[in-house]
């Protein structure tokens, strides 16, 4: 590949001249590739596609090639991406999608990257081909949190299966890209975590034992660890969660010395993509020094290893065990947008997410608009799962905070979740002044007893009112339980009086910057 070897000898030659004029400085952990020399080989996959599919008038680059090739700026309605009889990628599809074509009910999946594709291109994956695809896949979700494996069952036509861990991921995913929150997030959250294995890892499936022991043979996924790294990051937990920490380490463990990743004992572009993508929803850069050793490889420069002259990706670099060097289309569809999101430093979902999100907040409730006082922060609390609406459709800015709401809001937006072991709850009673194991709240009042912000022993009633310096004084507590010597301050107006629904919106807006300033 001769843009690999020109771009290493360049990024040789200067890291060599930083070398001598830093007086000694070590470059070790630096990639040994930049994001410019990134954009170089993208731009030969996105020439690759557009010579490759212009004899089919660009049939076939709908859903996972429109990805990569709308985030690096790619119109694919545009003229140059037309065929000479007016057809395109994004026609051809919607055409499909009317006809119920590469629609398998029995696969959920389908149903989800088909709005991850339409997202990509900025199409309305609520009416696309006639149909709500937003609406089906939310309609999927059992009442176990987990999205299901098949849109509906053939005699039921209800939705069934809870066997596929990949379908409950590219659920949260897909609605992720349309600018949707997960509904019923904490129950979903937890159907993940549970299926997480002894190694950190997930795999494609949910394992069952017949002798419990058997769980620690299981090898997890390289592919759906990252898958579920993503939908952690996306439900709002963060480096600090114990499952996080956990997957991630299984990663670091699992990257071998090219900077990749093997799948099913193949060294792949397609794992290094997934564990990019997982990673930059976790807040880590895939081209950093964490990721990156001594020699400058990185999951960025083993997925540039498998491109070919020709720009497109070979699913394997040799031809070993009967796999042959060609050009791959899952490979080449991934390599791409693998390579937007380390160009861009955000997962390609993000970027899809941001072109939606706004448009959809204005939809949330019947009672908040963009003049609502703290709109913002209550539009950022709600994307960030710290605090929910009520039941029927409205927010109640205006009304009096719940003291069980705002201490569960206070635990999510201090990362608090899953941050935890279970031994160090051993000691918290499981009833708790009105609250009990069953009721919803419980489990973060019982993080802030574990933490001692609440004393065990304290009365506590979960629709009291609490006032604002009231609130205050909880969340300095917390603050200095977490390590943080700064005080908390505020700019609503701190008193006597109750502490309401929007302002407490705005508390946890500046709160999770305050906290995220002091790690």
């Amino acid at each position: 590949m001769m843009m690999r070897k020109i771009s290493k000898k360049l990024i040789s030659l200067l890291v060599f001249t930083l070398l001598i004029s830093s007086c000694g400085i070590s470059f070790s952990g630096v990639s040994e590739i930049s994001r410019e020399d990134l954009k170089a080989c993208a731009e030969k996959t996105i020439n690759y596609y557009h010579e490759t599919f212009a004899p089919k008038d660009y049939r076939g680059l709908m859903d996972w090639p429109a990805v990569g090739l709308s985030a690096f700026g790619q119109d694919l309605q545009s003229e140059k991406w037309t065929g000479e009889n007016g057809g395109n990628a994004v026609k051809f599809r919607e055409e499909e999608v009317r006809r119920g074509g590469n629609l398998s009910t029995v696969k959920n999946t389908d149903f989800q990257r088909t709005i991850i594709g339409i997202t990509a291109v900025g199409e309305n994956p609520r009416d696309f081909g006639g149909k709500d695809l937003v609406s089906i896949v939310k309609s999927t979700m059992l009442p176990n949190g987990h999205f299901a494996d098949s849109v509906e069952d053939r005699k039921t036509k209800r939705p069934v299966g809870n066997i596929l861990v990949n379908a409950h991921c590219f659920g949260v995913i897909s609605l992720y890209t349309a600018g949707e929150i997960i509904p019923n997030r904490d129950k979903c959250l937890e159907w993940l975590i549970d299926k997480q294995h002894h190694d950190g890892g997930f795999t494609w499936d949910v394992k069952s034992y017949i002798d419990p022991e058997d769980k620690f043979l299981v090898e997890s996924d390289i592919d759906m660890t990252a898958a579920g790294l993503m939908v952690m990051g996306i439900l709002g937990l963060n480096e600090d969660s114990v499952p996080v920490k956990r997957a991630m380490e299984f990663l670091k463990k699992n990257q071998i010395e090219s900077g990749g990743f093997r799948s099913w004992g193949v060294a792949n572009p397609e794992s290094c993509v997934w564990a990019i993508q997982g990673l930059l929803l976790n807040g880590q850069d895939p081209m950093g020094q964490t990721w990156t050793d001594e020699n400058g490889k990185n999951p960025v420069t083993a997925l540039l290893d498998f491109q070919l002259e020709n720009g497109a990706f070979t699913h394997v670099l040799n031809e070993k065990e009967d796999l042959p060097v060609y050009d791959n289309g899952m490979s080449t569809e991934q390599g791409l947008y693998g390579m937007a999101a380390a160009y861009f430093g955000k997962s390609v979902y993000q970027i899809q997410h941001e072109k939606y999100r706004n448009q959809v907040a204005k939809k949330f409730f019947k009672d908040v608009n963009d003049k609502t006082l703290y709109y913002d922060s209550i539009i950022d609390c709600i994307y960030n799962y710290r605090m929910k609406g009520y039941n029927d459709g409205t927010f109640k800015p205006e009304n009096s905070i719940p003291k069980v709401k705002f201490l569960d809001a206070l635990v999510k937006t201090g990362g608090l979740e899953y941050r935890m072991n279970e031994n160090e709850y051993k000691d918290i009673p499981n009833y708790y002044g009105d609250l009990s194991e069953s009721n919803w709240g419980w489990n973060s009042v019982r993080i802030l007893i574990a933490l001692e912000v609440l004393g065990k022993d304290d009365e506590f009633f979960a629709n009291d009112l609490l006032s604002k310096t009231e609130s205050f004084e909880i969340i300095n507590k917390l603050v200095r339980k977490l390590g943080i010597s700064d005080d908390f301050s505020a700019s609503i107006n701190i008193n006597e009086e109750n502490l309401k629904n929007g302002e407490c919106a705005q508390l946890m807006y500046e709160l999770g910057q305050f906290i995220d300033s002091k790690r």
